[in-house]
């Protein structure tokens, strides 16, 4: 995982037409965080920007359990989170751009806004729904969250 430092100030937009200098894209493998990785990456190339991914791995255990099987999640949400991360390096090299790719820990719309805050994101992309489509449905979905909290632009895919 590489992490380009490079940082553009405002005369770069008045010569080249940049509106995004860092884009910070969720990912979990679900179908609308692909369409929202296709669209940073498309968008990444076009303005030059500096591209995040941020994949968030849920709080364990999710449920009452012994030592044993609190291990075997463990290294289950791992290998999942090492799979996402290829997955994510493999597209952007696709498009021959380079991506930094985070996995953090704790509710996904939480981790997100903070990542964004902390690489000074410009614009969030992520996905109309994830893998938790129904209990964002009682509860209010990610995509809502991240686009009230979060301090800059969200583009929200479909």
């Amino acid at each position: 995982m590489t992490q380009d430092s490079s940082s553009r100030g405002a005369t770069d937009d008045a010569h080249t037409g940049t509106v995004f200098h860092r884009i910070l894209v969720g990912f979990d493998g679900s179908v609308g965080s692909r369409r929202a990785l296709d669209t940073a990456l498309a968008l990444a190339r076009v303005h030059g920007a500096i591209l995040t991914t941020v994949t968030v791995q849920h709080h364990l255990p999710r449920y009452g359990a012994t030592v044993g099987e609190v291990d075997e999640e463990r290294q289950v949400e791992e290998q999942q989170m090492r799979r996402l991360t290829s997955e994510v390096q493999a597209q952007a090299a696709e498009h021959e751009l380079r991506v930094h790719s985070e996995v953090r820990l704790g509710h996904p719309a939480q981790e997100i806004v903070h990542a964004a805050q902390q690489v000074d994101a410009d614009l969030i992309v992520i996905g109309h729904s994830g893998h938790f489509a129904l209990l964002d449905r009682f509860l209010g979905s990610t995509a809502e969250k991240i686009s009230r909290h979060a301090a800059c632009s969200v583009l929200i895919t479909r």
